[in-house]
């Protein structure tokens, strides 16, 4: 009896992604599914495609591009289409929305090729895009990504203050949800789970997954909510990829080129 109680809680709470929180997912990327894009967040593999899911009233949303313009994105249904980039770089979809006593915002950052923008990524990110906010410190470099059991460090703000001691939830889709709080500095970290089914070796076999971090904030009676999505990756050290290996590869042909370096020396001395 209690082992059937164990399954059946765990099985709500894989069901339950996302449940009371308003995000962003690639379009076709239902709860409970992987992401429909093929390059988790990079370059044309991103998905010109995004769904705000649990979309309530009151909504609007815009693209801030890498340059820090903003373009307002138009919902069919709850559904956004991305418009041609005209530069490469990062861009930040945000999503805001508003009741009687809460507000509630969405952030998801991507990449899109194009001319390169001369402004830096860090800038994108500092900006401040809603009351509160969930900030990647850093985000991750371009041509890189998010990789399951690798730790990553994001910062809390309210009002381009930090947030300290508030509790941030990170989800996925194939993993139990967990809390963090954040330090005084508003400042936290997560592990992101390998929690790929099926894999496949080579890492562009195997679709990225999503991960959701969601957190809320009482100020008076007003409740704000904010939520930040990215795709995530296998790691390939996981699983066909060893850096033991790696590094034995390296500290070898280390040796060698130094063993053809003395010898072309002392070719050169006896020359």
């Amino acid at each position: 009896m209690k082992k059937t109680v164990l399954i059946l809680l765990t099985a709500a709470t894989l069901w339950g992604y996302g449940d009371g929180v308003v995000y962003w997912a690639p379009h076709g990327c239902d709860a409970g599914k992987k992401s429909a894009s093929k390059h988790g967040g990079h370059g044309k593999g991103e998905s010109t495609m995004f769904s705000l899911m649990n979309l309530e009233g009151n909504t609007s949303a815009h693209l801030i591009l890498p340059d820090l313009s903003e373009k307002p994105l138009s919902f069919k249904a709850n559904t956004v289409m991305l418009p041609k980039p005209s530069m490469g770089g990062y861009y930040a979809m945000v999503a805001k929305g508003y009741d009687t006593n809460s507000t509630y915002s969405a952030i998801r950052y991507l990449s899109q090729q194009g001319r390169p923008s001369k402004v830096s990524p860090t800038k994108l990110t500092a900006l401040p895009k809603t009351n509160l906010e969930i900030v990647p410190d850093p985000l991750y470099r371009e041509h890189d990504r998010y990789t399951a059991t690798k730790a990553y460090r994001f910062l809390l703000h309210f009002q381009g203050k930090p947030l300290a001691n508030t509790t941030v939830t990170l989800e996925t889709h194939d993993t139990p949800a967990q809390t963090y709080t954040t330090d005084q500095a508003g400042a936290f970290s997560i592990t992101l789970p390998n929690d790929f089914k099926n894999v496949q070796v080579g890492r562009s076999e195997n679709k990225p997954s999503e991960f959701l971090l969601s957190t809320e904030h009482h100020d008076g009676e007003h409740l704000y909510k904010s939520s930040l999505t990215m795709p995530y990756s296998l790691n390939p050290n996981d699983y066909w990829q060893s850096q033991s290996y790696g590094a034995g590869a390296i500290f070898i042909g280390f040796l060698g080129g130094i063993f053809l370096y003395r010898r072309t020396k002392k070719g050169i001395k006896h020359g």
